[in-house]
């Protein structure tokens, strides 16, 4: 994961028009001072989408959608941090971090793998135009005995290779560094006798393109039973299949607008899929998944549905899928697996029972536990001890690899459930006590011997109180004996009495007593997402009603909200917020930065377990990226 400095990315923001970047993907309204339109992460009538232009940020009063150009981008495209910030710089005119820094062989390397972009895209326009030409007719004809539209061919951008050795070679030339840079892109192949062919012939040709859109490989397929059937470019500097996902750079839209996220195993599939309006699918190019797919695919969706022939080598490969998968799930996080019935693919299936029913089986498939459970049983005789302890010994290092600790022991709860009588903690743990947590980070302090600490709910005014006492002249969150950090993100997610409900309800209860704060931080308060979904209407709320405040020097009155439940959790708030504080702004902000700190501290713990993967290629990425969160976070303390 690339870095990019807060400088580089104020200057990206200062440089960036909110508006012009929202426009692109839907029209605006000037209103006084902002910007309104429909909001396009919610179906609405009437506009509740807020655009402010002097700040560069956008809220949605309807659902609570918030952020900067960055974010709108990585919502509306689907699309990674990183990538998200490569667009707009490049639509900026704005050089990269790196690419400032890039030495001599960086920058060699750079231009020549532009030359092989620019190759691959003039090679793309060629088979293109052969299949218009006279000579694709049966390319054509293919195509639409197939069942595919002129639209579809066009977006997903096929062609064809028609037969001969060198077609492509004489398209471009056919001189020495031509030749040489055709080999590179895995356009030609090359014989014994140092004679080169073209290596696409006589086929449907599938453009393979990154993430970006960019052509980076092709696919062909005969247009007969001969084999191979289908060949793929090889392994080039800008193609490596086991990194790639085909159509991602269209599915990847259609996922940030809910759409199922489907992986099946070639890209006809994916095609022919998406001729249903199923756009929202991708495929593996030859390959098992990997964990870089994977890795694609959380950054992009928070559900992902394996399609596989329902065979034996089907599944293998939904085993293989699992097996990488576990690590990567999180509470917010869901894997599934649909078996196709014996002797059809997704393209004929859909044909046969139509898209509904296809997605009534996808909504369907498997769970991992669920798969789990169904392997153990086709192999093992679960009806035995012997058979139970057997596939009690196989998932283990499976339930294990799940990252995320409170879906680990639901999952091991789960699963020894259905195996029967068979607890979590036997599974996990082969019936022994867990060991107690140690701290994970040199020098950390531990609360005890090294378990994470309780903190006790109270009500009223005392509960009130020790908040009060807590809230150092610095701000945030700071206990009498500070644990690791990990330990509190652990704390903070599955203790069931935990800070992040008791910081949450203060900032609330600040601002329900105080509207002028509502108003003075209406902008951080914009992009604040409580954790707690009944807290997080409530400020949402808060602030469309914001505006309209007129006696700032009352508490709020609870009459001017809409909803009733939200209405109801404000009167419980302010009844058991009594207690009169020295500083509400200063408390406010210490909610805040509260909040603030949370976040970072999850995405340490996210970065520190890649770190203990142990995977030496990217560990000096995450290492850096880890001390750069924990500057932020001391930056943020003392404050």
């Amino acid at each position: 994961m690339a870095y990019f400095p807060d400088t580089f990315l104020d200057q990206l923001k200062e440089r960036v028009d909110i508006v012009d970047v929202i426009e692109r993907q839907l029209p605006l309204k000037k209103q006084g001072r902002n910007w309104i339109g429909l909001c396009p992460f919610h179906h609405e009538k009437s506009p509740s989408f807020s655009v402010n232009q002097e700040k560069g940020f956008y809220k949605c009063f309807g659902c609570g959608a918030s952020g900067d150009a960055i974010k709108f981008v990585q919502q509306t495209r689907g699309i990674p941090f990183e990538e998200a910030i490569r667009e707009l710089a490049a639509q900026a005119g704005l050089p990269l971090p790196q690419e400032q820094r890039q030495n001599p062989a960086q920058a060699q390397a750079k231009e020549k793998r532009d030359r092989l972009r620019a190759l691959l895209e003039e090679s793309k326009r060629f088979f293109q135009g052969q299949l218009r030409a006279p000579n694709g007719g049966l390319a054509r004809a293919y195509l639409q005995r197939r069942g595919l539209t002129a639209e579809t061919i066009s977006s997903y951008e096929l062609g064809f290779a028609p037969a001969g050795w060198r077609n492509l070679l004489d398209f471009f030339g056919g001189g020495d560094s031509a030749i040489e840079l055709m080999l590179e892109a895995g356009l030609l192949v090359k014989k014994e006798d140092g004679s080169v062919y073209d290596r696409f012939r006589n086929r449907i040709i599938f453009p393979i393109l990154d993430s970006r859109g960019r052509c980076i490989a092709f696919g062909g397929r005969v247009l007969t039973d001969e084999k191979p059937k289908y060949i793929n470019s090889p392994e080039t500097p800008l193609y490596n299949k086991s990194e790639v996902l085909y159509a991602l750079n269209r599915a990847q839209e259609r996922w940030s607008r809910g759409e199922m996220a489907l992986v099946v195993e070639g890209y006809m599939d994916a095609v022919m899929l998406a001729e249903h309006h199923l756009t929202g699918t991708v495929a593996t190019l030859g390959t098992a998944v990997t964990e870089q797919h994977l890795k694609l695919l959380w950054q992009r969706t928070n559900r992902i549905i394996f399609c596989f022939d329902g065979d034996a080598a089907g599944r293998r490969a939904a085993w293989r899928a699992l097996e990488r998968g576990l690590q990567g799930l999180q509470a917010d996080r869901h894997m599934q697996f649909l078996f196709l019935p014996e002797g059809e693919d997704p393209d004929s299936l859909v044909q046969k029972e139509g898209v509904q029913r296809f997605k009534e089986r996808a909504n369907g498939a498997y769970s991992p536990m669920q798969l789990m459970h169904k392997v153990m049983g086709e192999q093992l005789d679960l009806y035995t001890p012997e058979g139970r302890a057997a596939a009690v010994h196989r998932m283990r290092p499976l339930i294990t690899s799940v990252a995320d600790p409170v879906l680990r022991q639901l999952y091991a709860d789960d699963l020894g459930h259905k195996l029967g009588g068979v607890s979590g903690a036997q599974l996990l743990y082969g019936g022994e006590s867990p060991a107690p947590a140690t701290p994970a980070w040199p020098g950390s302090t531990p609360y005890g011997e090294g378990h994470a600490p309780r903190f006790p709910v109270r009500s009223g005014g005392s509960r009130r109180a020790e908040w009060r006492n807590t809230i150092k002249n610095r701000g945030g969150w700071q206990p009498a004996q500070k644990p690791s950090w990990e330990q509190e993100v652990s704390s903070l997610l599955l203790g069931g009495e935990v800070r992040g409900r008791d910081f949450e309800q203060a900032l609330l209860a600040q601002l329900l007593n105080d509207p002028r704060l509502l108003l003075e931080h209406q902008e951080t308060l914009s992009t604040i997402q409580l954790k707690n979904t009944q807290l997080n209407q409530l400020l949402t709320e808060l602030l469309e009603v914001g505006p309209d405040l007129q006696h700032l020097d009352q508490p709020f009155s609870i009459d001017q909200l809409k909803d009733g439940q939200s209405a109801q959790l404000a009167r419980r708030i302010l009844l058991e917020e009594q207690t009169p504080l020295d500083d509400p702004a200063r408390e406010l902000e210490g909610c805040m930065k509260t909040d603030q700190l949370r976040q970072l501290q999850q995405e340490m713990v996210a970065v520190n377990a890649r770190i203990r993967q142990g995977n030496a290629e990217t560990f000096k990425k995450d290492f850096d990226h880890l001390m750069q969160l924990k500057k932020d976070m001391d930056r943020l303390k003392q404050r």
